[in-house]
């Protein structure tokens, strides 16, 4: 790789990561969940270990096929969105924002540990009901890592753009985890 384009790598990541970090102050949006704090404690290491894990599984060319499986709501694939940021999906996994869920509305609902709006950084971490100590995700990442680790990728393609229903929730995750073993 030229010093050139190394810079313009380097600039292109820095440009993304500001961007990561003004995100969650922009959020205030009718609609879209208030600011909120970034996850702490068990469920930011249990995020951090799903992360890592999802990163490392998206340096595989079968993992990456998922970013062409989906569109989004314009056509576009979702590695076509993901050029737009000139970071690798690895890279821009390890820059995407973790929030606390409290505020999301998707979060309401019991079912769901992770929450995104199609097209917009930040993933939210669902609390648990009834005042438990972990979030709904932590508890899953405890159990099942490999799950835990295709949540995180599915979320990641929310935010370039993929929408639900179509494809549902399920079609989603099965096809991440069977592209990203």
């Amino acid at each position: 790789m030229s010093s050139r384009s190394r810079a313009a790598r380097v600039s292109s990541v820095l440009a993304a990561a500001t961007l990561f970090a003004a995100v969650p102050q922009s959020l205030g949006a009718v609609g879209r969940p208030k600011p909120t704090q970034p996850v702490s404690g068990g469920d930011a290491a249990a995020v951090e270990r799903a992360r890592s894990g999802a990163v490392r599984k998206l340096y595989d060319p079968e993992c990456l096929k998922v970013l062409t499986d989906f569109r989004d709501r314009e056509g576009r694939t979702l590695a076509e969105n993901l050029s737009t940021w000139g970071m690798s999906a690895a890279d821009y996994l390890r820059l995407l924002p973790f929030r606390h869920g409290a505020a999301a509305p998707l979060c309401r609902r019991e079912t769901v540990a992770l929450a995104t709006t199609p097209g917009v950084p930040p993933v939210f971490v669902c609390p648990a009901a009834g005042g438990e100590s972990r979030s709904r995700f932590a508890g899953v990442e405890a159990e099942n890592a490999s799950l835990a680790e295709a949540m995180v990728i599915h979320e990641m393609l929310h935010t370039l753009g993929l929408g639900e229903n179509p494809p549902t929730q399920s079609e989603i995750t099965a096809s991440v985890r069977a592209r990203c073993r």
